[in-house]
């Protein structure tokens, strides 16, 4: 068993530097390196190291929205130093261009990975630029933490406990805005949404039945969003805010609930 550092090609350069930590980027570098890999061979190395290496990028995507996906080719070699954070020297380019929501920090001492499916299923959210599919992925994560929620309570899964899918939404929402229900009516304005006065409900039908059965069904006899339908990708649209609030919550009690 012996160290390895590999590492992965990106394709965009980072816009960040992580200064400490087994998994680090540096700005205007194509690469995300992952260092202190114990393995038996390069092989093995770059098996273990892959998944740390997503991890990473999964948590720059939620905390800075910083948008890095791996790309073609990497390198792999015995780690010889601690130090070391390229395997190899390239060119730096730091040109920024675009506008973000968030002001992303130029350096960062370290990032705590806490390695989550749901983080991926966002991440991949938020690279795409097509609405259906920024749509699907950002329920993905919503799906994947609610039922996180109901295990933890200790009831079973939510097929256990005979739920639906859209109660298992319903509590989610309950669980994770249950303090916070303004912040969530706030994002309700939304074309299509129906205000019953239950507002977990309300949200849990408006992205299960409005959204996601349609995007997911194509019977000809049901309701449905087609692709290249100006109106239908209209209306998934301008429902990205409320579901992108929704995962961004949820993860953000996956972190603090349900992650050690």
């Amino acid at each position: 068993m012996g160290l390895f550092i590999v590492e992965f090609n990106l394709k965009s350069p980072s816009r960040i530097t992580i200064e400490s930590g087994d998994v680090i980027t540096d700005k205007g570098y194509s690469t995300v390196t992952v260092r202190n890999v114990e393995a038996e061979s390069h092989d093995e190395a770059i098996k273990r190291a892959r998944p740390k290496a997503e991890a990473f990028l999964d948590e720059l995507c939620r905390l800075y929205e910083i948008k890095l996906e791996v790309g073609n080719g990497l390198t792999v070699e015995p780690q010889h130093s601690p130090a070391t954070r390229h395997i190899r020297k390239y060119t730096i380019k730091t040109t920024l261009k675009g506008w973000h929501r968030k002001k992303i920090p130029r350096v960062l001492k370290e990032i705590e990975v806490k390695p989550s499916d749901a983080k991926t299923y966002y991440r991949k959210a938020a690279i795409s630029e097509d609405p259906f599919d920024k749509f699907r992925n950002f329920y993905l994560a919503i799906e994947n933490v609610a039922s996180k929620i109901i295990a933890t309570k200790g009831k079973g899964t939510y097929k256990e406990l005979g739920l639906k899918e859209l109660g298992l939404l319903k509590i989610a929402l309950q669980e994770c805005f249950a303090s916070n229900e303004r912040q969530l009516k706030e994002h309700t304005h939304v074309y299509g949404f129906e205000n019953t006065g239950d507002i977990f409900l309300d949200v849990a039908s408006f992205l299960y039945k409005k959204n996601r059965v349609q995007l997911s069904h194509s019977k000809a006899s049901e309701n449905k969003k087609i692709p290249f339908n100006p109106d239908d990708e209209w209306q998934v649209q301008v429902s990205l805010t409320l579901a992108e609030l929704v995962a961004e919550s949820l993860l953000s009690y996956e972190d603090t609930h349900l992650l050690s």
